[in-house]
């Protein structure tokens, strides 16, 4: 069995449901550490004037080292609503925004209180409006110790699969070694964004994967499988 995982990445890329795609199960690694370098706070969208970041906005001062599932959403800005009339006024005439407009509104109509329930709600949504049916898991219900790629290697073997599924450039983190004494399967997967129809000129990469389905809707699936 083929596993893949990522962070819980707020409103994630092709890339993260392309490894969900190709998995046999799916992993959201929420018990590690959170980092304001990486995703899990903020995602690109395509607007009239370029490419913007939506950030949530989160509490880290004086909290020191925090694990993502406890990483708390700052309530004293306006992120919901500011979030939601840029995706509103930016992507109302996308050819498949109105048949979606209704499961993101609410959304973003709720109350959040931490970072980790909102992103999983919307990977639940997203994965659902893809049809994806690979099942989902998360690390923290798997109760696995260690680290790195010990800690990847127990998740595996909690899950029993025997294979795991990364995209290209990410097996640079995996001790490949510890791979093969275990006899944990490493399967690399080519990644290059297909162009789709974008508005607002050039095509651009890297987006979130809210630009795709707006843009493409039911044919996003394909396009995900052929990047």
């Amino acid at each position: 069995m083929k596993l893949a995982a990522n962070l819980p990445t707020y409103l994630p890329d092709i890339g993260f449901f392309k490894k969900m795609l190709l998995a046999d199960v799916f992993v959201l690694a929420d018990d590690y550490q959170y980092s304001k370098h990486q995703l899990i706070n903020r995602t690109r969208i395509k607007t009239a004037s370029g490419v913007k970041w939506l950030t949530v906005p989160v509490r880290t001062k004086g909290r020191g080292k925090q694990l993502i599932l406890s990483v708390e959403i700052d309530k004293t800005q306006h992120w919901q609503r500011k979030h939601w009339k840029t995706l509103l006024v930016n992507y109302i005439y996308a050819p498949f925004f109105e048949p979606f407009m209704d499961a993101f509104e609410s959304i973003y109509r709720k109350e959040w209180h931490r970072l980790f329930p909102l992103n999983y709600e919307i990977i639940q949504l997203l994965q659902e409006l893809l049809e994806i049916k690979t099942p989902l898991w998360l690390s923290s219900q798997l109760k696995v110790t260690g680290r790195g790629t010990e800690k990847l290697l127990n998740i595996l073997k909690e899950l029993k699969c025997d294979t795991y599924l990364c995209l290209e450039g990410e097996e640079k983190f995996i001790d490949r070694q510890l791979f093969k004494e275990n006899e944990i399967n490493l399967m690399v997967i080519p990644f290059k964004e297909k162009a789709y129809h974008q508005q607002f000129g050039t095509f651009v990469p890297g987006l979130s994967i809210i630009d795709l389905l707006f843009n493409e809707g039911k044919q996003s699936k394909e396009i995900i499988l052929k990047s």
